[in-house]
């Protein structure tokens, strides 16, 4: 079943302490897993909420500027869906009692506590804020959701009967042309023995000999058709080679980058790489958002590439240098012990920042209410493979990895 895609982000956690030493035993305790953004008072911490969702919010009570109980108090003003953590040295009853109404998840004692009263909760901290978001997004948007709902299934009806009846046509097709064929090369046959009584014949005998290779042509077409990636939605082959050439080809004719002068760079492999959980319809919908993507944040004139390399273990990417500045999707649910095929889009435009691709994933980013990522994200998760994409200010140009187990 495929989760909310708020589940494959990153946890981005907000820690807000005027001590410098908690600020370093978090970020050696949390870094590794979570995006950790540090304030040293509520001020600062009330302008880093104005401007980006968090997940979690840890903040002592006692601080300069702004005391952690008021600071709690003003930021669920901006975000009503924030859950916060009372890390603090002071737990009084009177503090305990004040803070019923704000409905913090809980209230920790300094010193940091052990491992499994801290790092071992957090989870189930951050799936309660993720959660109040969906059910508040969905209470807001139950119409519209309900409707689109309603479109994509009647789409799906249409399509797949559509698409039935093509197959069946086109197996018919397939049957009468291998009859055909054979009809014709007896004729060809019949006539070509006969050729050398009757001089006349032999303008017959070239036609007939040109049906039964063109019968036998059309013959190989149709039948290719159901070994391809194409010929069942739910069980042909996503391949890599034949699957990228598709979807530029669709990103192309959909973007009009012509009228802008863009271009793509890509080679078809020698290799064939199928990914693994994938259909090849499945892997057209994965792979046609991110090209788009590229397209519409490339500048004028230029060139996006698409490079195709291998590793042996998923693991290994994150070892690489060059992939510090992304923003990774599914990292929990990624198989990191297998081996695989990396898709690295490049363009020479502006990255986007952490909350617009953010945004974007979850169909929120006006400037791409164009470019769905449902698909993107869905593949993802069923491959269960990684996204990633860099991020500015880390980074000046577009880049997206999209690793998928083979």
């Amino acid at each position: 079943m495929l989760q909310d895609i708020s589940e494959l982000l990153t946890p981005r956690i907000l820690v807000v302490d005027d001590e410098s030493q908690v600020h370093a035993s978090l970020r050696l305790r949390l870094g590794h897993q979570h995006e950790v953004i540090y304030c040293f008072d509520g001020v600062d911490a009330l302008d880093k909420i104005r401007g980006c969702q968090f997940d979690l919010c840890i903040t002592d009570i006692h601080m300069p500027k702004l005391t952690g109980l008021k600071f709690i108090e003003l930021a669920q003003s901006f975000d009503p869906c924030l859950g916060f953590v009372i890390l603090s040295a002071f737990d009084s009853q009177e503090n305990l009692r004040k803070l019923i109404p704000l409905q913090v998840y809980d209230f920790i004692p300094k010193p940091l506590p052990a491992r499994a009263e801290l790092e071992g909760r957090l989870p189930d901290w951050i799936r309660r804020t993720r959660r109040r978001r969906t059910e508040s997004g969905l209470a807001a948007q139950s119409a519209e959701i309900a409707a689109e709902t309603h479109a994509a299934l009647l789409e799906r009806d249409v399509e797949l009967v559509a698409s039935q009846t093509a197959r069946d046509a086109l197996s018919q097709t397939a049957s009468f042309l291998t009859t055909i064929h054979a009809h014709l090369a007896t004729a060809a046959s019949t006539v070509a023995a006969r050729v050398r009584l009757d001089p006349h014949l032999s303008l017959l005998s070239r036609s007939l000999e040109e049906a039964r290779k063109t019968a036998a042509a059309a013959t190989t077409a149709a039948e290719s058709f159901f070994s391809s990636a194409y010929a069942s939605r739910d069980s042909s082959p996503a391949l890599v080679g034949e699957g990228l050439r598709h979807a530029i080809e669709i990103a192309l004719r959909s973007s009009g980058a012509e009228h802008s002068q863009k271009s793509i760079d890509f080679s078809l492999p020698r290799e064939r790489y199928e990914v693994k959980n994938l259909s090849g319809i499945e892997f057209l919908l994965l792979v046609v958002p991110a090209v788009l993507a590229a397209i519409e944040l490339a500048a004028p004139g230029t060139t996006i590439s698409i490079r195709l390399s291998t590793f042996d273990r998923m693991e290994v990417i994150f070892r690489d240098p060059t992939v510090r500045d992304k923003h990774w999707l599914n990292r929990k649910g990624a198989r990191s012990s297998h081996a695989g095929v990396a898709i690295t889009i490049s363009a020479a435009g502006q990255s986007l920042s952490r909350p617009e691709i953010d945004a974007w994933l979850k169909g929120q980013y006006a400037p791409f209410c164009t470019i769905a990522a449902r698909g993107l994200v869905n593949g993802i998760q069923k491959a269960h493979g990684l996204l990633g994409v860099s991020t500015r200010p880390e980074s000046d140009q577009f880049s997206l990895i999209l690793a998928l187990p083979s």
